[in-house]
């Protein structure tokens, strides 16, 4: 049966060559759905993640870092740090702005930082090392075309572009980096708000535990002895807007994949329909030589899983290209193709269509008078 498919299908290499890359592109397609879900989820993660501590310390009722505004009293850290256990808290604001130039807006988050939860990977230039600097993501420096040295203007309020740093957005919004230094300035002489006591001065606390404290057990003395505060760990805050990311983003983006799948199982099925309708005649031969309809089936089936293992490749690898390429033109945007979830997801159901679609016209060539096949 194997030397039989080999055969048929070097004997059509251009056809064969065809149905591989069209399912190679329908695979693609796939992916890139399923990474860009899969990216956006990491990004929400990785913004709580990166930003260091073993605890996170909110307002108390708020259970987000992103997505959510928690304001906590300035006197949280010294109520913090005098906890057993506790060696530091990082304090870290959040600030979410605007920035509006040649008619083109875009929304920032502008986390300020002193010690602790600045950028992770600065790729250009250098950090913070002066008055009214900032960090800016690669995304931002990609839309408007910064470069270190140039100045951003929010709100009326000029910052100078120290670097510029990678992995920093979440939720397709860029991030900013600023320290407490130009914080106050910031807000006196911006007309980011006509009454500064409508924004935090301290949003959370990144708390540095003692060696061999446990961090679980530090979130639970916090939330019961710091009334205004909440306390997590990093992960489970991570997980909490990983989760508002499904919540939100999740129904309509799953609709697109759906509608996504929907499509490729037309295009592979139809596409596997047409090549074995395409070989009536030589079936209609096989068939007269007395292969069963179940011989002609498997044969059909195990020809459309060879061509679909052999386009599975070559889609992952034209997925990782385009993926490389959209990261490359807006960086907002991660997509990871290449996550297992999605892939199994994705082969498995890519398998299942093309062997459905070849099996359908066998049916067909099971009914047909071997003379018909002769006589034409």
């Amino acid at each position: 049966m194997l030397s039989l498919i080999y055969k048929q299908c070097y004997r059509e290499i251009g056809r064969v060559a065809l149905t591989v890359l069209v399912i190679a592109a329908i695979i693609a397609e796939m992916l890139i759905l399923e990474g860009f879900l899969a990216g956006m989820y990491v990004q929400l993660r990785n913004a709580v993640l990166n930003r260091s501590g073993d605890v996170v310390v909110t307002q108390a009722g708020i259970s987000n870092f992103i997505a959510a505004r928690s304001i906590l009293p300035q006197l949280t850290r010294l109520a913090v740090e005098e906890l057993e256990g506790v060696r530091e808290a990082h304090p870290l604001t959040a600030l979410s702005v605007i920035y509006d130039r040649d008619g083109r807006k875009t929304p920032i988050i502008i986390l300020v930082y002193d010690t602790a939860g600045g950028p992770l990977e600065i790729v250009t230039g250098s950090p913070i090392g002066g008055e009214r600097e900032i960090v800016i993501d690669r995304s931002l420096a990609k839309r408007y075309g910064f470069t270190p040295g140039d100045t951003i203007t929010i709100s009326d309020f000029d910052f100078r572009i120290a670097g510029i740093s990678e992995k920093s957005a979440a939720f397709f919004t860029p991030f900013a980096f600023v320290t407490y230094d130009d914080l106050i300035d910031f807000y006196l002489e911006s007309d980011i708000a006509d009454d500064i006591a409508t924004f935090p001065l301290l949003s959370f606390l990144l708390v540095e535990t003692e060696p061999g404290a446990d961090p679980a057990v530090i979130a639970d003395r916090i939330r019961q002895e710091v009334p205004a505060a909440n306390a997590f760990l990093p992960g489970e805050l991570a997980q909490r807007d990983e989760d508002l990311g499904r919540e939100l983003m999740g129904p309509i983006l799953g609709l697109l994949l759906v509608v996504s799948y929907a499509i490729g199982a037309l295009v592979i099925g139809m596409f596997m329909f047409a090549a074995v309708r395409g070989r009536q005649r030589s079936l209609g031969v096989m068939r007269a030589l007395g292969f069963t309809p179940r011989m002609l089936g498997m044969a059909v089936v195990i020809e459309a899983g060879v061509l679909t293992l052999l386009a599975l490749p070559l889609g992952i690898a034209l997925s990782q290209i385009l993926a490389t390429i959209i990261h490359a033109l807006a960086p907002v945007y991660l997509i990871l193709p290449t996550e297992p979830a999605g892939l199994v997801r994705t082969a498995v159901i890519c398998l299942a269509l093309a062997g459905l679609g070849a099996l359908a016209p066998v049916r067909l060539i099971a009914g047909m008078d071997p003379a018909m096949v002769f006589r034409s």
